[in-house]
C-alpha cells in the first residue's frame, strides 16, 4: 500500500495538492481524476485524520471512563460499543482514575483527534468541564452526572437510596451506619444518600453517615476506622458495591455478622459469603441510550438533555 508521498510522486504533483485533495480542497478537475485513478489503482487508504477532515467524519467516539475493574463502568461501556457496532463506529477509551483535571484533558485530547462524538462517565461536573465542552464543537453525552445544561443519562439515585432506606426501616433496623461518598458526586454522594435518609426519616431513623472512597483498597481503611471505633450497627450500608464488599471483608475478618446493603447489583456480590444485597441498576442499558442519544446529535437530532434509567425496584431482603 502506498503512502502520501509515493501517490504524489505517481501523478507528478505536491504532496501538499495531494493533502487539498484528501482534504476536500480545491485542485483542478484533470489532477482530481487524476488522483482518484491512482489511488483506487494502488488500494490508497488514507488514514483515519486525514479522512476526517475531507469528509468532516471520523466514526470514531471517543469514551472517557473513571476506574478500571469496575463493574459499572464495564457494563455500560458493553452498552455503548454494541451500538457503536451497530452504528460502525470505532470506540476509543480514555481512563482518568477519577481524576478530575485528567478528564478535561481526555476531552481535549479526543477533541483534538477528530472523534465525531464523547460519551463521558464523569467524576463530577465542574465549571471547567462546562467551560471546555462550551468551546466544543462536537456533541458529549454525560452518563451517571447530571447538568442542567448538558445531556445526560443518569440512574435515579435518589429512588435507589430510598428504596434500600424504607426497606431496612420496615424491617425494623435502628442502628444503621451508611458508608457515602464526597458530595462531589452529585449522584451517589447527594441522591443516593438523601434517599436512602429521607426513607428512613419516614420511620423515626436518623442513620449514621460515613465517607468512604470509590476504590475498595482506599474504602477498606476509610471502613475500617470508622467499624474500630464503633462495630455494633444492626445495619452497615455501601454507596457502592465497591464500599459494601470492603465492609464485607472487614466484618468476616472480625466475626461480625451484619446486615450489608450494596448499590450497583455487581455479581461478586453473590460469590461471597454471606451475600451481599445489592440493588440492580441498568449499566447497560445507560450505555446503550447514551450511545443512541449522541448518535442523533452527530447526525444534528433534537435530544433532551436529561434522561433517566429505572433501576431495578425489585430488591428485597
Amino acid at each position: 500500500m502506498k503512502n502520501i508521498d509515493d501517490i504524489a510522486k505517481l501523478a507528478g504533483v505536491s504532496k501538499s495538492t495531494v493533502s487539498r485533495y484528501l482534504n476536500n480542497g480545491s485542485v483542478s478537475i484533470k489532477t482530481k481524476e487524476k488522483l482518484d485513478k491512482i489511488i483506487q489503482e494502488q488500494d490508497y487508504q488514507p488514514n483515519q485524520f486525514a479522512q476526517s477532515l475531507r469528509a468532516h467524519r471520523t466514526n470514531m467516539i471517543g469514551a472517557i471512563i473513571p476506574r478500571m475493574n469496575s463493574f459499572a463502568v464495564d457494563e455500560t461501556i458493553k452498552g455503548v460499543k454494541s451500538i457503536c457496532d451497530e452504528l460502525n463506529y470505532r470506540l476509543l477509551l480514555n481512563f482518568t482514575n477519577l481524576n478530575s483535571e485528567l478528564e478535561l484533558d481526555a476531552l481535549d485530547t479526543f477533541y483534538r483527534s477528530k472523534v465525531d462524538g464523547i460519551v463521558l462517565m464523569a467524576t463530577d461536573i465542574t465549571e471547567k468541564h462546562l467551560e471546555v465542552i462550551n468551546k466544543m464543537d462536537i456533541p458529549v453525552i454525560i452518563v451517571g452526572q447530571s447538568h442542567e445544561h448538558l445531556h445526560c443519562i443518569v440512574h435515579d439515585d435518589y429512588q435507589a437510596g430510598y428504596l434500600v432506606g424504607d426497606i431496612l426501616g420496615n424491617q425494623g433496623y435502628k442502628d444503621i451506619l451508611f458508608f457515602g461518598v464526597t458530595e462531589t458526586d452529585i449522584a451517589v454522594g447527594i441522591h443516593r444518600k438523601q434517599g436512602f435518609v429521607d426513607a428512613l426519616k419516614t420511620y423515626g431513623i436518623q442513620p449514621h453517615i460515613s465517607i468512604a472512597s470509590f476504590n475498595y483498597q482506599e474504602a477498606m481503611l476509610d471502613v475500617t476506622s470508622a467499624l474500630q471505633k464503633y462495630p455494633h450497627y444492626d445495619a452497615i450500608v455501601g454507596a457502592t458495591d465497591s464500599i459494601a464488599l470492603a465492609i464485607h471483608k472487614y466484618n468476616s475478618e472480625h466475626n461480625l455478622y451484619k446486615y450489608i446493603v450494596g448499590f450497583g447489583g455487581d455479581p461478586v456480590t453473590k460469590i461471597v459469603s454471606p451475600p451481599i444485597h445489592t440493588v440492580s441498576y441498568a449499566f447497560n442499558r445507560a450505555g446503550e441510550v447514551a450511545m443512541e442519544k449522541l448518535n442523533q446529535l452527530i447526525q444534528h437530532e433534537i435530544v433532551e438533555n436529561q434522561i433517566t434509567i429505572d433501576i431495578d425496584d425489585s430488591f428485597k431482603i
